[in-house]
């Protein structure tokens, strides 16, 4: 057992160890500011049409974008509208199915978002039918949409490509 002196010294000894790394890190870290690890970041709003319709990754759901504001706003909230179709009967709406959304900008990762948007939609969905409110986009450029779908013990995930912004 250590007297109270010994872990106040001990306790102290510590303290000066992270002082004197934090010390030796700091030229390191500033260093690093100099590396530019920026991602490409649009300044002027994307040109392509957004994409209508997108199979899930495992082909079980055919995910239709049945209506978009064109252009697609920017920094304004706006709505979108789904529907939900068998993937492999095209004509077959599927009226029990849940649709979850989310978007991001992959600023040139193959996966994943770089960001994602500062909103969070509401879904609301009839029928297979779905409505999308509450989508901003904060920033020009190419935005990913990420639509999930579950029905009857399926799940599978269909991506759009939605240009922002006009003006």
């Amino acid at each position: 057992m250590m007297s109270p002196q010994m872990d106040m010294f001990h306790d102290t000894l510590h303290f000066v160890r992270i002082l004197l790394l934090a010390a030796l890190a700091a030229p390191v870290v500033a260093a690093a500011g100099d590396v530019n690890m920026s991602m490409p970041m649009a300044d002027a709003p994307a040109h392509f049409r957004p994409t209508r319709e997108a199979y899930t990754d495992n082909h079980q759901f055919l995910v239709k974008l049945l209506a978009v504001p064109s252009p697609v706003p920017f920094e304004e909230y706006f709505t979108l509208r789904f529907a939900v179709y068998d993937g492999h009967d095209s004509t077959k709406k599927l009226s029990g199915a849940v649709l979850k959304v989310s978007a991001g900008m992959r600023h040139g990762m193959k996966q994943g978002y770089a960001h994602g948007m500062e909103s969070a939609p509401k879904i609301t969905g009839k029928d297979g039918v779905f409505t999308v409110s509450g989508m901003y986009f904060h920033m020009m450029g190419a935005w990913t949409l990420e639509a999930s779908v579950e029905e009857g013990g399926k799940r599978g995930i269909a991506f759009f490509q939605l240009p922002c912004c006009g003006q």
